[in-house]
């Protein structure tokens, strides 16, 4: 990638790009490419602790004595420049208990580079999802994950509800939750994150996420709203409940896909049988299920019948009765595989490119692919892949 220009926007601290130029908040600390390299002892591999796609994740020792995980964007990325900026001036602008805190960017010649906070747990997939304690060495009880949905639960209604204009973050999944030492959630990557005025019912957009986690309407239509985060959160909620990811194709097939094995398990008041067995079965059966129906309850099909973020903390927190809300038959991925299948929209590149995909890394790095609204990037089992529906 060749060299681009940036300055500071000093005007409201909104960023802007003008004749190529491009802008972030005055918010932002810029650091040194040079700080970098001393932070990270010269990018190091030993201070690797995360790679993907679109590059590699460091731990670094700033000069304040800050440790920071910083982000390396590499030279050959494909995520584009206006996704780079997103990324910076959606999270420098807004702070909250359960989002990652961006610390500030180096632009030097054709370096991108994001210092966040560093969290010293990781993600919910590089740790709960391959097997909890056993693995991970972290004890994932009841009262942990408990905290963890809530924790997710009131980032995602600041982002919704709080900030102005709301903020749709469309990439909610278990590899963009990290974990800090008290294994406190934090929602990271904002990389593909749509602001959404007050007065817009939805926007329409090309598709980017993850399969698995992407609402039917925003995968089929391209119609986002923030429902399309509490899809996804909904999914993510069950794998916290589970114990698992919500594909695993070395499971039967009645078993492989978590939302459509939660719901034939709702519809013979079998949901317990989906906690996570790994509990031990120490953990509280009410609110267990409770979870998983807001689970189901957010993954509805019809984003109509999904709750705002607001109303699923009072859900999970039981200051809402579950009860009084109508559960129908949810937004399964089969079906949307099968639409998908249908669609004779796809190139022969494109199912190369499909095909052709990496895993993302813990601390992952980004989860779009191309440039800016052209960027569609789905995954299947949480790896990205691109995703094009004209």
């Amino acid at each position: 990638m060749g060299c681009f220009w940036f300055s500071r926007h000093k005007s409201g601290g909104k960023p802007s790009e003008v004749d190529g130029e491009l802008s972030v908040s005055d918010k932002v600390k810029i650091y040194k490419y040079k700080e970098i390299r001393q932070a990270t002892d010269d990018f190091n591999p030993i201070n690797k602790i995360g790679e993907g796609g679109f590059g590699s994740v460091y731990k670094g020792c700033l000069r304040d004595g800050k440790v920071a995980a910083i982000k390396v964007l590499s030279a050959e990325s494909r995520q584009g420049v206006r996704e780079f900026l997103t990324e910076i001036n959606v999270i420098s602008e807004i702070q909250h208990e359960n989002l990652v805190k961006l610390y500030g960017c180096c632009v030097e010649g054709n370096h991108r580079i994001l210092v966040y906070n560093y969290l010293e747990n990781n993600s919910l997939d590089k740790t709960l999802l391959v097997g909890g304690y056993t693995q991970s060495g972290i004890k994932f009880d009841w009262s942990t994950r408990a905290n963890i949905c809530i924790g997710v639960a009131k980032g995602l209604s600041f982002l919704h509800e709080e900030v102005t204009p709301h903020i749709v973050h469309r990439d909610i999944k278990a590899s963009n939750i990290l974990l800090d030492r008290d294994l406190s959630p934090k929602i990271s990557d904002f990389g593909l994150a749509r602001l959404m005025p007050p007065n817009m019912t939805h926007v329409s957009t090309r598709v980017a996420g993850t399969l698995g986690y992407l609402a039917p309407e925003y995968a089929v239509r391209g119609q986002l709203t923030r429902k399309a985060d509490i899809y996804s959160f909904g999914v993510l909620l069950m794998e916290i409940v589970s114990g698992r990811s919500n594909k695993n194709t070395r499971l039967p097939t009645e078993y492989e896909y978590l939302l459509e094995r939660a719901w034939k398990l709702y519809e013979r008041n079998e949901l317990v049988d989906l906690v996570d067995t790994g509990l031990d079965g120490l953990f509280d059966v009410e609110e267990a299920c409770r979870y998983l129906k807001v689970g189901l309850l957010c993954t509805q099909d019809s984003p109509k019948l999904r709750p705002k973020m607001s109303t699923v903390v009072k859900l999970l927190t039981g200051t809402k009765n579950i009860d009084n809300k109508k559960i129908t038959r949810p937004g399964l991925i089969s079906d949307f595989m099968d639409l998908k299948v249908r669609e004779p929209v796809e190139t022969k590149a494109e199912q190369v490119n499909r095909h052709n995909c990496t895993n993302p890394s813990s601390y992952n790095v980004s989860s779009s692919s191309g440039t800016g609204e052209n960027s569609n990037a789905c995954s299947s089992g949480g790896s990205s892949v691109p995703f094009r529906k004209e």
